[in-house]
């Protein structure tokens, strides 16, 4: 499924910092797209993940108080730009 995140960004440089201890992603997860605000203030992903659950559960201790995150399964069938899957059955 595709997982769209809206990240409400405290502190940029803290969020930098913990934004690179997330990769290497897990084989079941994959970022499409890193949009962030030129600002620094926002930014959005596009995940494709088995499941929020599993996304929030990785992502929320990497992240820490730096942001605060929310998260949403994208409707498929009206959106449009979505990118190719990545990941089968997610």
């Amino acid at each position: 499924m595709f997982i769209a995140i809206q990240h409400d960004i405290h502190d940029p440089a803290r969020f930098q910092q913990c934004a690179e201890r997330v990769f290497p992603l897990p084989e079941e997860l994959h970022v499409h797209q890193f949009l962030p605000a030129s600002d620094l203030s926002q930014a959005v992903c596009l995940y494709e993940a088995p499941s929020i659950a599993r996304l929030r559960d990785y992502l929320e201790p990497l992240l820490g108080e730096a942001s605060t995150q929310r998260y949403f399964a994208v409707a498929e069938e009206p959106a449009i730009g979505l990118p190719a899957r990545q990941l089968a059955g997610a």
